[in-house]
Parts: C-alpha cells; structure tokens; sequence
C-alpha cells in the first residue's frame, strides 16, 4: 500500500459474518500487524495492481516477473515463511505500484 494519510484512503464498511472478526483479529496478531493491516494485506494479495502487457523494457520485465513469482508463494498462516511471505508481497505490490505507468 502506498503512504498515504488516513484522511486521504478510501474507506469501505463491510459486515462480517460470525465468527470472522475474530479469525481476522488472530491472523492479525499472528502477522504482528492491526487487523487493518492484515486485511489490506489480504486485500492486496488477492487483487494485485495490473502488470502492463507490452513492456519494451528488460528490466521492467524481469522486476513483474518476479512480483507475479512472489504472488504465488502460498505458506501456512502463522509460521516463520508466512511472516516472510507477507514481506515478499508488500514488496511485489511496491514494485507492480511503482511500475504500473511504464506499461502505459
């Protein structure tokens, strides 16, 4: 997620079904991180900024292709690789967000 102030992001209410909440709240804890966070995390991962098709560019390429290869990385929640796993897809969606206009 880019930096932005809170006054400036978009907000969104959702209704949870039962029980949800508090998965989302344990996840959260898990992750080191407030339950905004784990579900913009979740949010991010699930809906990844769009890679342009046509890029000219060698390194452009290699740096989309190597988001979409983090992407894939599916580990277990709560261990050791989910917490480096949820570091690999901040700095994929970073690289996809800081990238999105060469495509264009």
């Amino acid at each position: 997620m880019s930096e932005q102030s809170a006054q400036n992001q978009d907000k969104f209410i959702v209704r949870l079904p039962d029980g949800l909440r508090d998965r989302i709240r344990l996840a959260a804890e898990a992750n080191h991180r407030s339950m905004n966070a784990e579900v913009v995390a979740l949010l991010e991962e699930n809906y990844p900024v769009p890679v342009p098709e046509k890029l000219d560019d060698p390194a452009a390429r290699l740096l989309f292709w190597l988001a979409k290869r983090i992407r894939r990385r599916n580990p277990k929640p709560g261990t050791p690789r989910d917490k480096q796993a949820a570091l690999y897809e901040r700095i994929a969606g970073d690289i996809a967000e800081r990238m999105k206009d060469i495509g264009e």
